[in-house]
């Protein structure tokens, strides 16, 4: 059966390649994706953010959550196809940076200035801050 030439994409579709995250097990475009890749002479497992290192690459979203469930289910190694000892250190301080960068966008000790904010959340998780 011929596909419909009046058909339009839907707006849940997006262009480019999609990949799956090994986290959380979504489908997304590749450029909202962070591969991973094994590098066997150092035999630890890095982030490849230029998308040019060769051979088998992992795929998971920059969030805290899906990283550490990746790490949770060793969801790298089986993705990778890795046997053997593996050093995670390179994505567990990519966790940190990622922990790191979301705390920063909270102020700890409230707001500055004596000016009342307050804060919404937008469907895109990004934190607004609205001056009274």
């Amino acid at each position: 059966m011929r596909g419909r030439k009046d058909r339009q994409p839907s707006p849940t579709e997006v262009a480019g390649p999609v990949r799956t995250c090994v986290g959380c097990r979504g489908r997304d475009s590749d450029s909202r994706l962070l591969r991973i890749v094994h590098d066997p002479q150092s035999a630890a497992l890095s982030p490849d953010p230029r998308r040019s290192a060769s051979g088998r690459g992992a795929w998971v979203h920059r969030d805290e959550r899906c990283i550490k469930t990746a790490l949770d289910r060793k969801a790298f190694i089986r993705a990778l196809r890795v046997s053997g000892n593996v050093s995670l250190d390179a994505i567990s301080e990519l966790f940190e940076a990622v922990r790191r960068e979301q705390d920063t966008t909270r102020r700890p000790n409230g707001p500055v200035g004596g000016a009342q904010e307050k804060e919404r959340t937008r469907h895109d998780e990004h934190t607004v801050k609205l001056q009274r």
